[in-house]
């Protein structure tokens, strides 16, 4: 009787061990899934971008006949977060590329970008200025900003990066940048690694400036 005991005990415990195993690997399965997600986020499909270029600043430009779409990159949007607002120039504003075209508020905080080409606004995204949240589902689409009457566009053009040369760089900058000066966050982006949501509110506010620079090139 009570080797049967024992023998019953025994196989109850290896089943509930092997129950715990399977949960356990499911979450973790669960969760690698998860990260891949959001590392996919940063990172498009190429055919999602093969008709634009992007800018060092992390802009990015889609030409549409007499105007070109403006708008920032999933990069931006995964760095920072939610974002909560965007100020952008009125119809009729004059742009200068590499110049300030428009701010966006996440949290406390708030992120000038660089404008990729020059030329005049044609029209701003009202919808997404109502919606800021269409800049994490549709950054490339919907969430394009402002359209911009170019001026030397067939000049600008070539010196902005291409979707697969802007992939690459994006590994070897950023990711040099954030382990170099912002280790202790625990997120690089690139090398397999990814980067966390909103990486941008774990850093210190006085660090903020300094990163902003580094990362996109323009003042907070």
């Amino acid at each position: 009787m009570v080797v049967l005991f024992v023998a019953l005990t025994f196989a109850v415990a290896i089943v509930v061990d092997a129950v715990l195993v399977k949960r356990f690997s499911e979450k973790r399965a669960e969760k690698m899934y998860t990260d891949r997600v959001e590392k996919d986020k940063m990172v498009p499909d190429l055919e999602e971008v093969q008709d634009i270029l992007f800018h060092e600043g992390h802009t990015w430009v889609r030409v549409k006949r007499a105007v070109v779409e403006v708008g920032l990159d999933a990069f931006t949007r995964q760095f920072v977060g939610d974002v909560t607002k965007i100020d952008c120039p009125a119809p009729g504003t004059k742009l200068a590329k590499g110049k300030k075209v428009w701010t966006i508020h996440f949290g406390d905080r708030s992120l000038t970008q660089l404008a990729p080409i020059s030329g005049m606004v044609f029209e701003v995204n009202s919808k997404l200025l109502k919606e800021p949240k269409l800049l994490g589902e549709s950054p490339y689409r919907d969430g394009w900003i402002v359209k911009i009457l170019p001026d030397t566009l067939s000049q600008e053009l070539p010196e902005l990066y291409t979707p697969s040369r802007f992939m690459k760089w994006i590994d070897l900058q950023k990711a040099q940048v954030l382990r170099e000066n912002f280790g202790g966050l625990g997120v690089v982006y690139g090398d397999g690694e990814n980067l966390m949501p909103g990486a941008a509110m774990q850093i210190e506010k006085d660090k903020w400036e300094l990163v902003s620079r580094k990362l996109f090139g323009s003042e907070s």
